[in-house]
């Protein structure tokens, strides 16, 4: 997610950014210092629906297992997930702002899951393991497990904000794009985030003169590639599945496939930044609804 950068007072001052920002000050608009550095940190927490996880490549001793054999329900999936950011920005114009981010990403989701077989669709070896995964399954023994899955790895992202205003209201939209290389993961995540906000800026005493509080309602949509593969080497597999899962090169056989999509891809958004100088803020935001985040920025402006 992309943070707020509300605009701050700056006479002209020789910048060459924004472009066309001696016009709109001349016009009584407050125009931020063009340039910002900013160091963020998100935790989210949200639903997720799983659609399927199969594994392949299986083995029992020296019997391959059918890729098709466990049917796994999920019954329902919480991933959370924190992030550190660094971001670099520039005003282009006063109304659009270009930034890139670099950052570490690390959390987990966490899927009740239970396993079982039709031991009616196979015969010799393969009917005896089905058969025996499926009286595991009536016993309870693999019915509602903890499947977990832990990931981390490096964010980097680009993005834009649009912004416009009238007196102290203020509306941005913002739009970004972040790719993820997680650890468990073959290849990496993509995902497009789009947050428009409505907002007031508040005029306050402050240490070096007039100062400005920020305060804003909007909402975030996310739209996140849903699928992850990997090997199974890189899971800690719950203890009531590592006996049926076992494979002879888990390096380079074993294999998992998850398969998923956001519970709802929209949340709501409040938020608050406060100008402590002209070169310095800090900010705010709090998100609900189907998604529950919490998001705190600084940032200094050049």
């Amino acid at each position: 997610m992309a943070e707020m950068t509300e605009p701050q007072d700056a006479s002209s001052d020789g910048h060459t950014f924004p472009i066309w920002g001696d016009e709109a000050r001349a016009r009584g608009y407050s125009i931020p210092l063009p340039f910002g550095v900013n160091l963020s940190y998100m935790n989210m927490r949200q639903n997720v629906d799983v659609d399927s996880i199969t594994f392949s490549g299986l083995k029992l001793g020296a019997h391959p297992i059918p890729s098709d054999m466990f049917n796994i329900d999920v019954a329902k999936t919480r991933e959370r997930s924190q992030t550190e950011n660094l971001r670099l920005d520039m005003w282009v114009f006063p109304f659009l702002n270009v930034y890139g981010l670099l950052g570490y990403t690390k959390g987990s989701s966490v899927s009740n899951v239970s396993v079982d077989a039709d031991p009616s669709r196979y015969t010799g070896l393969d009917r005896v393991i089905a058969s025996s995964v499926h009286n595991l399954n009536r016993s309870g023994d693999l019915k509602d497990i903890d499947f977990t899955l832990d990931f981390q790895g490096r964010t980097i992202g680009t993005g834009f904000t649009l912004a416009g205003g009238y007196g102290n209201w203020f509306t941005l939209v913002d739009t970004n794009y972040t790719r993820t290389d997680f650890d468990i993961l073959d290849g990496s995540i993509s995902a497009v985030t789009v947050s428009p906000r409505v907002g007031y800026r508040f005029t306050l005493p402050g240490v070096a003169g007039p100062s400005h509080l920020s305060l804003w309602v909007g909402s975030m949509y996310q739209d996140v590639q849903q699928e992850f593969k990997g090997k199974l080497s890189d899971l800690h597999m719950p203890a009531e599945l590592q006996p049926l899962i076992s494979t002879v090169n888990q390096d380079d056989d074993g294999r998992f496939d998850v398969k998923q999509h956001l519970n709802s891809p929209w949340n709501m958004l409040v938020g608050a930044q406060y100008e402590i100088t002209q070169n310095f803020n800090v900010l705010s935001e709090i998100g609900f609804n189907d998604r529950n985040s919490f998001f705190l920025a600084g940032e200094y402006r050049f």
